[in-house]
């Protein structure tokens, strides 16, 4: 299955296939720079700055990773191909959308394109399978069982058009098809949809097909998270952005921008304490910390402004020491497996599109806030056809790692030649954690050899699965505990809760509790009284969630901003006080306002202030 290598002539082969030379040349827009410029810029550049394009066959053994470390090859062309995300489902199978479609979609005309390639269309396509049948599947990979060591695929959807991610859950698989968020049920689980796929939401940006809305995550509280990146316009249910990080509830149908701005963000996760990081294609950042109701950092020239003229500031990236590689992060994820050292735990991984590697960095508290530093290098691949599009956390512990592998990585214009030939996911694995006895085959790819089947689970089980030091397994039992809905689960979760002396078991906990159906008003009130300030905070954050709260409940949390000693709970509180009825919210903000804390030299808190104040503003006549 191996390609062979490209015979092309030994020369540069794109303008931005390197990361020294995109910049100056992207003023060219994909054409060749001046014979003198080149040969300039050939004399200064390394010899590994040139474009390879290795084979599947040679690409792990030239690529660099730590002692210890080492890649292995999981699926390449022609198998796959233009891997845009790719993901694990509940029994160990890896699944890989396929952007064969990009960047054009089928069916559509051109009316307008800017000098940013934002374009607009003729029309808006019907959703699939009515519309218009474009190149893009969704690819399941597995091992082959008649052929020992290799792999095989099938598509469990095909003929999508720019289908950007994909999710798991409530029997079914979640994808994103811009303009469309859609539910493809298989409830019995024979990898065939069971029909035609519910649409959910309408109204994500079509403009440029390298900033579409992307990287569907489950959050701690039971919501469906993505992001949306910079030069496309959203129009969801009257609520308009450009970019930013939004979610959808499955269960409630409700949408919310959650915070806005961020530039081209492709990938986003959530730390231990439920934090949203997400990732950046500024140069010298790695990543972007969300809060509720924030406003964010745009490349506002080229983004436009914020939604909000009385924003009076933004959120900028979270501070970055020792910037290295090129300017675009892509799929970051905080390190929550066992297969590594235990120094990677709690790190934050990421792709560098145009660094062409993965690398790791620290994350340290800033106020309520981060800051990050360069870790170092977990994967450099040396060869600079290699090109990060995904990253995620396998069953197995270890990090997987999707390569679109082109020699372009710029998108100079809608008509720029793309290589549609090749693509790869490799297994990043720690020497001590490699499963001898499957000669090198990845862990996860065995499925139910190894994994526990979570569709059978009891809610025992399951409740067993959420402490469990494997994030894979922690993160899906919660899901899968919160489409069962099993009354039995309130009392044991609720004693977790109560008696645990692990602040992190506790908050696990308190989020089953919530997507299972066992939280409510009553028992939010009890727990702002909880000893962690963690389990407070979020217990503020899910009060304010419905945007309403009851009397008793509004009296609890303006007692909680004049007495709590956690600024982790006066930032929430501010936050949920932007949301609420100005009622309930103007005693909130009063409260944190008169108090003599320190907040004020808080990265956030100050600005949060400020935007639950001009909330509020106008509907009732300030006194505080």
């Amino acid at each position: 299955m191996a390609a062979k290598r490209h015979k092309e002539p030994q020369k540069m082969r794109d303008c931005a296939a390197s990361p020294i030379l995109f910049v100056p040349l992207g003023v060219f827009r994909g054409h060749c720079a001046p014979t003198i410029f080149v040969a300039i810029c050939l004399l200064l550049l390394p010899v590994t700055a040139l474009g390879q394009g290795y084979s599947p066959a040679e690409a792990p053994g030239k690529m660099k990773l730590p002692e210890g470390f080492s890649a292995k090859l999981v699926a390449s062309e022609p198998l796959i191909r233009q891997p845009v995300a790719i993901d694990f489902d509940d029994r160990g199978r890896l699944w890989v959308m396929q952007y064969l479609q990009y960047p054009n979609p089928e069916g559509l005309q051109r009316v307008k394109v800017d000098r940013f390639s934002r374009t607009k269309y003729d029309k808006v396509p019907e959703p699939p399978p009515k519309g218009p049948k474009g190149e893009d599947r969704l690819t399941i990979i597995e091992l082959d069982a008649e052929h020992p060591g290799a792999m095989k695929g099938k598509d469990f959807l095909s003929g999508l058009n720019l289908a950007s991610a994909f999710q798991f859950g409530h029997d079914g698989v979640y994808v994103l098809n811009p303009p469309y968020l859609l539910f493809y049920a298989d409830r019995n689980r024979d990898d065939v949809p069971d029909g035609d796929p519910e649409v959910l939401l309408t109204g994500f940006g079509m403009d440029d097909a390298h900033s579409v809305a992307n990287s569907l995550t489950w959050g701690p509280d039971g919501w469906l998270y993505g992001c949306q990146g910079s030069t496309v316009t959203a129009n969801i249910r009257g609520i308009e952005f450009q970019q930013g990080v939004w979610r959808y509830h499955p269960r409630s149908r409700e949408f919310e921008l959650f915070c806005e701005g961020g530039g081209n963000s492709w990938g986003l996760d959530f730390d231990d304490d439920g934090n949203l990081l997400y990732s950046t294609n500024h140069g010298g950042f790695v990543m972007l910390h969300g809060v509720q109701g924030a406003y964010l950092w745009k490349q506002f020239g080229k983004h436009g402004e914020l939604h909000n003229p009385h924003a009076y500031g933004y959120f900028d990236h979270v501070p970055h020491q020792s910037f290295f590689g090129g300017h675009v992060t892509v799929g970051g994820i905080v390190y929550r497996g066992e297969a590594y050292p235990e120094k990677f735990r709690g790190k934050y991984i990421a792709g560098d599109l145009l660094g062409h590697g993965v690398y790791w960095h620290d994350i340290e508290p800033r106020g309520t806030t981060f800051q990050t530093k360069h870790g170092g290098e977990l994967l450099v691949a040396n060869d600079t056809w290699f090109a990060t599009s995904d990253i995620c956390l396998g069953p197995d512990g270890c990090v997987y790692v999707a390569d679109w592998h082109d020699k372009r990585t710029a998108h100079p214009d809608p008509d720029a030649d793309w290589d549609r030939r090749n693509g790869r996911v490799y297994r990043i694995e720690y020497t001590g954690s490699a499963p001898k006895e499957s000669g090198g085959t990845p862990t996860a790819l065995r499925g139910r050899e190894t994994l526990p089947d979570l569709a059978k689970a009891s809610s025992d089980d399951l409740i067993k699965f959420l402490f469990s030091k494997n994030h894979w397994l922690a993160t899906r039992a919660r899901r899968i505990l919160g489409e069962k809905r099993d009354m039995n689960v309130y009392a044991p979760l609720e004693k977790i809760i109560a008696e645990s002396k692990d602040e992190h078991e506790a908050l696990k906990a308190l989020w089953a509790l919530d997507v299972s159906g066992g939280f409510d008003e009553k028992l939010g009130c009890e727990l702002l009284d909880h000893k962690s300030p963690l389990i407070r905070r979020w217990v503020v954050r899910l009060l304010g969630d419905p945007k309403k709260v009851a009397p008793e409940t509004s009296t609890r949390l303006r007692t909680l901003a004049a007495e709590d000693a956690s600024p982790l709970v006066r930032s929430q509180l501010a936050c949920t006080a932007k949301r609420l009825a100005t009622k309930d919210a103007l005693p909130i903000i009063k409260n944190l306002l008169a108090r003599e804390t320190g907040d004020e030299k808080d990265p956030y808190i100050p600005l949060l202030l400020w935007w639950a104040v001009e909330q509020h503003a106008v509907a009732a006549e300030l006194d505080l």
